[in-house]
């Protein structure tokens, strides 16, 4: 969804994603709110944003991929793992392939690095 349509909350803009991008984007909001309940979910950027005082969590559908950004740095252990995973990684982010599945696990490891 590069061209970043206007959304009024994260089910709409999952709706509004790629179909290949939807059942992504349903696990990682699933995870982030079942994981960071206290973080208040929004739209910014016309992007579903997570967030609890300075801290946050994005997660976002491009075109051959869904990418999930937290305001942390990762961690080397994390970046490690994604790597040998086969997950591509920026400093803050992790991009999951339209064709990969969500690794639920290193989801939550990622998580945690803005929790506490």
């Amino acid at each position: 969804m590069p061209s970043r349509i206007k959304v009024t909350d994260t089910a709409d803009y999952i709706s509004k994603a790629a179909v290949e991008a939807q059942p992504i984007l349903e696990q990682l909001d699933q995870l982030i709110t079942t994981t960071l309940t206290q973080f208040t979910p929004k739209i910014k950027w016309n992007l579903p944003f997570y967030d609890l005082e300075k801290r946050y969590v994005s997660i976002a559908a491009y075109k051959a991929h869904v990418s999930l950004s937290i305001s942390a740095d990762l961690t080397e252990d994390v970046l490690a793992a994604a790597k040998a995973a086969g997950y591509a990684t920026g400093q803050k982010r992790m991009n999951i392939a339209l064709d990969q599945p969500v690794p639920v696990e290193l989801v939550k490891q990622v998580l945690q690095l803005i929790e506490a």
